[in-house]
Parts: structure tokens; sequence; C-alpha cells
């Protein structure tokens, strides 16, 4: 059977740990290591059941009121805990409106910069273009990042084209589901129409192998013109302040993707 984390052990787990633990036990009831299956479909149902059975039992002492919140932390801000991923790392995508599927992949899914690099690219110091009284309005989110990039000209710097804003904050439905794409960009990059879908992230949100699935996709199946080039791109600003420029391969398989070109940037 699977193993379990002992109880004294499951209330120190934060809110939503807790109730993922609970999901995937409710899942996978009477499995073991080897009946583990690769994916294990689940509904909205299963969620919000789990978050009731946490209720009734203690473990959890209010329930969660948005529900998706739930799946963005594990897009965007850490890893499941450890009982989830005791056969190896799992990956909660979705599967269609209110349905999903944790899936087995081959790393765990979100990113942690620097460590997934084989090689950090130096820092590249870049004059910062916003002007000092939009500096000073500006937050620690993603669209700050943007914001600056955007000033700076850096992703055109970073493809070797220009790049032209064509959608921001991009929500639509793919075949698995609604993802939002934070801008997509496009240009002539030596005649051939390339779309730079791009997802922006800063404070304590990272990127994340499920985030550039969704970008690719997006590419895919929602471009607004056929035949273009893909170049999905990820900004992420650390803790230091620096931003990172990370491009991903186009593949449409999360275990595919791989990282094909980094780099750091510091503003002054």
């Amino acid at each position: 059977m699977l193993w379990q984390l002992p109880h004294d052990e499951l209330l120190k787990l934060s809110h939503y740990d807790k109730v993922v633990t609970y999901l995937f036990r409710r899942l996978t009831a009477g499995m073991s290591p080897k009946t583990l299956p690769d994916e294990i479909p689940f509904r909205l149902a299963d969620v919000q059941e789990s978050v009731q059975s946490a209720l009734r039992h203690g473990v959890i002492d209010r329930a969660v009121a948005n529900i998706p919140d739930i799946k963005y932390t594990y897009d965007a801000r850490r890893d499941f805990p450890s009982e989830l991923e005791q056969c190896g790392p799992m990956t909660w995508l979705q599967n269609g409106k209110g349905l999903y599927r944790l899936c087995r992949t081959r790393r765990k899914n979100v990113i942690d910069l620097p460590e997934a690099l084989a090689q950090v690219p130096e820092i590249e110091i870049e004059l910062d273009q916003t002007p000092p009284f939009i500096s000073a309005l500006l937050g620690n989110d993603e669209q700050a990042v943007f914001t600056r990039v955007r000033n700076a000209q850096l992703l055109s710097k970073f493809l070797g084209f220009a790049a032209w804003p064509i959608q921001g904050h991009h929500r639509t439905t793919v075949s698995y589901g609604q993802i939002e794409v934070d801008e997509v960009q496009a240009g002539l990059d030596r005649n051939v129409g390339t779309i730079v879908p791009i997802s922006g992230k800063g404070g304590q949100d990272k990127l994340s192998w499920s985030q550039a699935l969704n970008l690719n996709t997006y590419a895919v199946e929602k471009a607004p013109a056929t035949g273009l080039r893909v170049r999905s791109l990820g900004l992420w600003r650390d803790a230091t302040n620096v931003v990172w420029i990370v491009e991903f391969s186009p593949h449409t398989d999360i275990d595919q993707i791989e990282i094909v070109a980094v780099r750091r940037f510091r503003f002054q």
C-alpha cells in the first residue's frame, strides 16, 4: 500500500497541502506503488469533497473559498507534499471543464532557478527605461516585471528581432481547459512569422513546466495565424530583483519541454 504521513506530521502541513494530501488519499485508496497509474483523472467535486472530509476530521479549520487557487499554488508556488510524490514527481493538469488529472512526470513541476540549470548565465546590466515616478508606482508582481522589461525592450534583445505586443492577459480555452497567457507578442524573425506567448512571474510565484505547456498549447491551438514559429518565454523576477528570461522548447508533451535559452538582467 502507499504510505501515509503520520497524523501529527499531517497537521504540520499548510492548509492547501493538507487538502491535496486528502485528495491524493481519496484518489489512490487501495493502491500500491506498483498499481499507481501514470495518470489519475478526477473532478472538481473530488477536490471539494476532500476539503469537506478534512474539515470533518478536524485536519483543517476552514473551507477553501477559491478551489482554483489550490491548483495555482502547485502551478507556481511550491511542490506537492512528500506523500503525493512518494513514487516520483506529480503534476496537476487540466483535463477539461471541471476535470483534472494527476500525472506522474519526470521532474517536479515548479522550476527552481538556478538549480534547474547546468550553467547559470552572467547578469547583464541594463538601464531601466521606466521613468522614476512610474517606477515608484509599480508593485512586485508579474505586471511590474513586464513593464520594466517592455520599457527596456529586453524581449526583442533576447529574441533577436523586434517583437510587438498583440494580446495581454489572454484568457481562452484550449483542448484541455481554460488557460491564461500573460502576454502574446509576435514579430518577423528573418521574414518568418513568429508568435511569442509569455508567462510572467514575480514575488512568491515561480515559473513551471505546466505553465510552459500552456504557452506551447496556446501557440499551437489558438495562434491568430497558421504556420507561425513558436518561441515561448517565461519572465521571472527573483528575490534579488534580477529578471530572468527563459525560453522553452515548443513541445506539447510536458515531459519533452526543455529550457533552450536563459539570460539574466539587472536594471540600474
